[in-house]
């Protein structure tokens, strides 16, 4: 007969493997979109802008969700929060088969996905530390890996589905809604991690201790804006100005760029654990910084196989960063305020994902070439910052 030590724990790991499964469905379908922007983009006539727009406006989404999930999930518990964000990943799916050919239903569905993926991701994440209480590190190490495994086997299936199966703005979101089903079906094998308290308010909040503010700015904030801020472009702008060169594999060639991308995720845990997160992190932003460059090579010279080469490296670099944030921000959470202070780090990482609009608006007006030489630029000094910043870091885990 099992102590009650004993089925805990296997309550509890039996509720990671639940946890994990919902949170990949959310995650597979968050990119499930980015290849077949190229789709919308040859049917509808779209402009550059507007597919880095449509890419931009998800994490548009994220900001009320950020702000509320955590600490609603701080009050209320971890399973309420993230069945609802479930449902809505499904329904979101269900926007974009119906928006083929409307881009105010394509712009409501991809903000509804940052939405979606601002409660989902934030309070799972939480959940999940709470459910591997013992072990800190590979609590960071599974969530990111969950996380990028769907992040990278969306765009890699509905870029192979976009281009050789019938029906291709509508099968790739099929799969996400059964995933999603799936989820919704396991998540109720974890056991919930907060006990409510009755008297205890919704009020947003940071969720950051006032004695570790100066650490979250100087060191956690830089670091989560390389999580998303260089693969962002290896997404979201790089193969829409490469779709000339790329001729007929281009939506296939972006499906295997964003995989790549994500799946780098898994080396890149290797090196946190080997290093330690606060080492990890300006060299998360250097490798950032090279992949940066080697996509701006691509884009000059045409030569898009670069492209590979490019994603591996700003993938790396935000799987780096993203298990580095989650190891720091664990370290200086007050319990209460876990889901508030996860989402705060989410908060600063997906403002990167709004870079794609922001280089084609610039890149419009003077060239890409010029913009993202600056960028590049932009990578750079903030690895500088990193370096210099971590020299000083009391309190966190080395």
């Amino acid at each position: 007969m099992l102590s009650d030590t004993q089925t805990k724990a296997l309550t509890n790991r039996r509720g990671v493997w639940a946890l994990g499964i919902a949170l990949f469905a959310v995650a597979y379908g968050t990119n499930v979109s980015t290849p077949l922007l190229l789709i919308y983009d040859r049917e509808m006539g779209l402009s550059t802008l507007t597919v880095a727009a449509l890419f931009a406006v998800y994490p548009l989404g994220l900001a009320p969700a950020l702000v509320y999930s955590g600490p609603a999930s701080d009050v209320l518990g971890r399973r309420p929060i993230v069945i609802p964000g479930l449902v809505l990943s499904a329904v979101a799916s269900i926007i974009l088969i119906f928006g083929h050919n409307s881009v105010p239903l394509l712009f409501f569905g991809r903000f509804l996905l940052g939405a979606v993926s601002g409660l989902v991701f934030v309070v799972a994440s939480a959940w999940m530390r709470e459910l591997i209480a013992d072990r800190p590190l590979w609590a960071a190490r599974m969530t990111g890996l969950v996380l990028y495994i769907g992040f990278g086997l969306g765009p890699l299936v509905a870029g192979a589905l976009g281009e050789w199966v019938r029906w291709p703005l509508t099968l790739p979101y099929v799969v996400h809604i059964a995933l999603v089903i799936l989820g919704g079906f396991v998540i109720s094998k974890a056991p919930e991690t907060v006990i409510r308290e009755r008297d205890r308010q919704i009020r947003p909040n940071l969720g950051i201790p006032r004695e570790a503010r100066r650490t979250f700015v100087r060191v956690i904030a830089p670091t989560a804006l390389c999580v998303f801020g260089f693969p962002s472009l290896a997404l979201g702008l790089f193969p829409v100005l490469l779709r000339p060169a790329m001729g007929s594999v281009a939506i296939f060639v972006t499906g295997v760029v964003g995989m790549l991308a994500m799946f780098a995720i898994i080396p890149a845990q290797a090196l946190v654990a080997r290093w330690g997160p606060v080492r990890a992190a300006p060299l998360g932003a250097t490798s950032g910084t090279i992949g940066c460059a080697i996509g701006t090579a691509a884009f000059a010279t045409g030569a898009w196989p670069l492209l590979f080469v490019a994603s591996i490296l700003v993938g790396g670099a935000s799987g780096m960063c993203m298990t580095s944030g989650l190891r720091m921000i664990d370290h200086i959470a007050d319990p209460k305020d876990r889901g508030a202070l996860t989402g705060s780090f989410y908060a600063v990482t997906y403002l990167g994902m709004t870079m794609p609009f922001f280089v084609a608006s610039a890149g419009r007006l003077v060239g890409y070439s010029p913009v993202l030489a600056v960028y590049t630029l932009a990578g750079i000094t903030l690895t500088l910052w990193l370096r210099n910043a971590t020299k000083n870091t009391a309190g966190l885990p080395a």
